[in-house]
């Protein structure tokens, strides 16, 4: 089946979409479908690197014990985002109480 000339448009957008379809056209023909496919999440895909998201899945659990006791210490809470590798709104979002 030939998309192109049903569905014929010039604009740089539809010929790379219509380029990626036939890809997937092609591809499914070729997939063995009795092998598991490991799903991911969109959250589990958007993560950098492929780190955890969230604070206490990346930081061991002593490093988030002392984060949190500097936060509620006091401590600049850029200063700990820059020292544990987080973000600035992470460290805010931390409990204090």
């Amino acid at each position: 089946m030939d998309l192109t000339l049903a569905y014929y448009h010039s604009k740089p957008q539809v010929k790379v979409l219509l380029a990626r379809l036939r890809r997937l056209i092609a591809a499914i023909g070729t997939q063995n479908w009795h092998e598991p496919v490991p799903q991911l999440s969109g959250l589990a895909t958007g993560c950098r690197n492929g780190q955890p998201r969230a604070i206490r899945d990346r930081l061991e659990p002593d490093e988030y014990e002392r984060l949190l006791g500097a936060v509620r210490a006091g401590v600049s809470k850029r200063e700990l985002a820059k020292q544990y590798g987080v973000s600035l709104r992470t460290v805010y979002r931390l409990p204090t109480n």
